[in-house]
């Protein structure tokens, strides 16, 4: 009999109701068998509608009941450390939705303890299981834009609400919730490191960074530019990838994707693309159900932690910029 891997669930919030739970529900592999959250409600009502045995009004608790092999955190920006922090000490495989941490020294720590411990740590960027992003991804791997030359990317929408619309310096703002998924889908889907960034930030008076543009050199001599934004009417999410042979291009509202290919014969001329099941349910249902079978295998961390460090020293880059007015090396 394969074995089953007993989930604890920490945060009970909107991200867990709706999709991290549901996908631990379905994965036959795994089982939840607790919940905690500092809000009660919330986490009965996790609890009511999945089956949950055992509630906690914190992680510490969650931990110190004893019922779990890994644990799924799923709280907000200012607190994913330290309670990751705490499963991994307590030799727990751990979840921890992006952006990992508030900032690079954040994310360096997650990173050390997991070595320490041999864990599982895997970050929750969904978008790496997007159905849409993961065939752009093949496209490339399969030369079909030549080298690549440059990259434009852009993700966001309208005014954020709740911890969201917070302080960055406290975990909101667009940067760390959507720039930091923008950002690992370029570095992933290229298959490259940051170099480099010069970027520029508008601030609203509450501290949180409204729109963001910055530019990102790459090792292997690319170019990539972002923008996420707070300040637009309408949710906008693409990546448009351009090379020495071709171009291809993914809008997830719509699940479109745009290939023209000097290198790949059937995309000679414009092709239009529609691929659809890139719903976040699915999506955040296939990478934890990725994260349950490395955790039951033993095989390596689907989207390790270093993972979430070098995007972590991407965004510290483009504040730091924004300040400095300078071009900021990402270590």
């Amino acid at each position: 009999m394969s074995r089953i891997l007993s989930v604890g669930l920490v945060g009970c919030g909107g991200q867990t109701r709706r999709n991290l739970a549901p996908a631990v529900a379905r994965i036959a592999s795994a089982r939840l068998v607790s919940c905690a959250d500092v809000d009660a409600d919330k986490a009965q009502e996790v609890a009511d509608a999945f089956q949950v045995e055992a509630v906690y009004d914190s992680a510490e608790a969650l931990l110190a009941g004893g019922e779990v092999d890994a644990i799924i955190v799923s709280v907000p920006h200012r607190y994913l450390k330290p309670v990751a922090l705490s499963a991994i000490s307590a030799g727990k495989h751990v979840f921890i939705e992006k952006p990992m941490g508030l900032n690079a020294a954040e994310g360096a720590e997650v990173v050390e303890a997991a070595r320490q411990q041999g864990v599982v740590a895997m970050v929750g960027y969904c978008m790496r299981y997007s159905l849409s992003r993961m065939f752009i991804k093949s496209l490339l791997d399969r030369g079909a834009v030549g080298d690549i030359s440059f990259v434009v990317a852009g993700k966001g929408g309208g005014p954020l609400g709740g911890w969201l619309g917070g302080p960055h310096a406290e975990g909101g703002g667009q940067l760390l919730f959507l720039g930091s998924h923008l950002t690992d889908q370029v570095l992933w889907m290229t298959g490259d490191e940051a170099e480099a960034v010069s970027a520029s930030v508008r601030w609203n008076a509450g501290g949180t960074d409204e729109t963001s543009a910055y530019t990102v050199r790459l090792k292997q001599g690319a170019v990539a530019t972002f923008t996420v934004s707070q300040a637009s009417g309408v949710g906008y999410d693409f990546v448009d990838v351009f090379g020495t042979g071709g171009r291809v291009r993914g809008d997830w509202y719509g699940d479109v994707v745009t290939v023209q290919s000097r290198v790949i014969p059937e995309y000679a001329h414009p092709t239009v693309l529609r691929i659809p099941g890139d719903s976040l349910e699915e999506m955040c249902h296939r990478e934890v159900a990725a994260f349950v079978e490395a955790a039951t295998s033993g095989a390596p961390s689907p989207i390790p932690v270093s993972d979430g460090l070098r995007v972590l020293r991407v965004l510290d880059a483009v504040v730091a910029s924004s300040v400095g007015g300078n071009w900021v090396e990402t270590g």
